[in-house]
């Protein structure tokens, strides 16, 4: 069977690339590996501008969302500094549900099958195979939304560098907001999420992966998580770049599976559907024309959006971790200061923009 389009994975990314592609007249083929709903070990949080771009896209996000958070407490040893808002910071939500609320959103749009994972791909002339556990089909065009462990990466040796997370769901009750905290990491942290009637812990670090899960049992005794986790493991998370190696020919990457991810922040979902958008855009443009040398469009708007991003977040990830006592202490003496980095962690500022108002605030703080 041949298609226009094949897409592998039905998470974030793959759900708003097919959401997005909506009308288009396309043949198109989704693939997910598992069946919803599926259970996915997930921090869960969406900034707002994460939350914004699903509910415009989706519609009634809402209604997967646990709890918003309106503060984060930010630990650095025994240092303890709050940062508020009085608009939600971060809306949170369990993977599990946010998945298969995006899953039926998609569903019924175009041809899925879901319990078929994809075990391989050859790239033709102008076509692609793609081979699943229950036979093959072809297309003209496949998006890759396979998730961190991607086999279609891996098969077209898609250059992608990762740091290590381990998280798990407890089930026990969280009166508190979201902490973060930082002690003793090179590049990473540990949170906890508080979601209702269960907390999900976790740390990632990007630069020490060493003694993760014994880490991560100090961590929860520090905090008071004491009660057995009910779901936890560890796996990569990809570190998104400058220059972001996410088109193979006729094959894109989406999310994950391209390394688009906040290389300080370890967000995810926000880039996983805005790749899945501009892939959508650029499919369709690139069907109607048949010039499918302007695939390459996609990855030049995800290098100008979301790779000078991620560039700017190293810059900021340097200065704060070789500087976090001073951090600290700023954010306590300013306000202004505690507000930038609650708009920053939230995403309602850029990482160019913060460095900027940063600088112009930090010695009028240092100086009083």
């Amino acid at each position: 069977m041949i298609y226009d389009v094949i897409v592998s994975g039905v998470g974030p990314a793959g759900a708003a690339f097919l959401k997005q592609l909506e009308g288009s007249g396309l043949k198109v083929l989704a693939l997910e590996k598992e069946r919803f709903p599926r259970k996915k070990l997930c921090a869960g949080g969406l900034t707002p501008k994460a939350y914004a771009l699903i509910n415009n896209l989706f519609g009634g996000v809402d209604r997967v969302v646990r709890c918003k958070v309106f503060s984060f407490h930010l630990f650095n040893g025994s240092d303890e500094v709050v940062v508020s808002s009085s608009q939600p910071l971060t809306y949170l939500t369990d993977r599990e549900e946010l998945d298969n609320f995006l899953f039926e959103k998609a569903s019924g749009i175009f041809e899925i099958h879901t319990g078929e994972p994809v075990v391989d791909v050859e790239l033709e002339e102008d076509m692609v195979k793609v081979i699943t556990d229950r036979g093959s089909y072809w297309c003209r065009c496949l998006i890759a939304a396979d998730g961190a462990n991607s086999r279609i990466a891996r098969k077209l040796k898609v250059k992608r560098k990762f740091g290590f997370t381990y998280e798990g769901d407890f089930d026990c009750k969280w009166n508190k907001e979201i902490v973060i905290d930082f002690t003793d990491f090179e590049w990473g942290y540990y949170w906890l999420f508080p979601k209702g009637d269960f907390v999900t812990a976790g740390l990632g670090e990007f630069k020490n992966y060493r003694d993760l899960r014994k880490r991560f049992a100090f961590f929860n005794r520090k905090h008071g998580i004491k009660d057995n986790s009910f779901y936890e493991g560890g796996f990569p998370i990809p570190v998104g770049q400058k220059k972001n190696d996410v088109l193979r020919n006729r094959v894109i990457f989406l999310g994950d599976a391209g390394g688009l991810v906040d290389p300080l922040t370890g967000e995810g979902i926000y880039y996983a559907v805005k790749s899945g958008v501009y892939a959508a855009e650029v499919v369709k443009k690139v069907f109607e024309d048949g010039k499918f040398e302007n695939l390459s469009v996609y990855k030049r708007l995800i290098d100008k959006d979301m790779g000078s991003e991620f560039w700017w977040a190293k810059v900021v990830g340097g200065i704060f971790f070789h500087f976090k006592g001073l951090n600290f202490y700023l954010v306590r003496k300013s306000r202004e200061i505690g507000e930038l980095t609650a708009k920053l962690l939230s995403g309602k500022i850029g990482y160019k923009e913060a460095v900027k108002t940063f600088f112009r605030l930090a010695p009028k703080v240092l100086l009083r």
